[in-house]
C-alpha cells in the first residue's frame, strides 16, 4: 500500500516536506527537506537531531536542482 502521494514542482508554502530526487525513486524516500519558497535544503533524516536538521535546512541545493526534487503529502484514507 502506498501512503505517500509524490508531486513535482513547488510546494504551496514554506515548510518541511518529505522529499527525494526524482532519479532516486525507491531510494532515500524518508528524507525531509525545507522549502523556503525558492529553494530546497539538503535532506534531513528522522534519526538525526533537531539541531542537525536545522543545519541541513540552511544548506541549499542549487536553484537549478528544484525541478529534480519531488515532495510528498500523506494519503488520507
Amino acid at each position: 500500500m502506498k501512503w505517500m502521494k509524490w508531486h513535482k514542482g513547488e510546494p504551496p508554502e514554506a515548510g518541511w516536506y518529505p522529499a527525494m530526487r526524482i532519479r532516486e525513486r525507491g531510494g532515500w524516500n524518508n528524507g525531509w527537506r525545507w522549502w523556503d519558497g525558492e529553494r530546497w535544503s539538503w535532506p534531513a533524516f528522522p534519526h538525526e537531531s533537531a539541531q542537525k536538521a536545522g543545519k541541513w535546512a540552511i544548506q541549499k541545493e542549487p536553484k537549478g536542482h528544484n525541478s529534480e526534487i519531488m515532495w510528498g503529502t500523506a494519503w488520507i484514507f
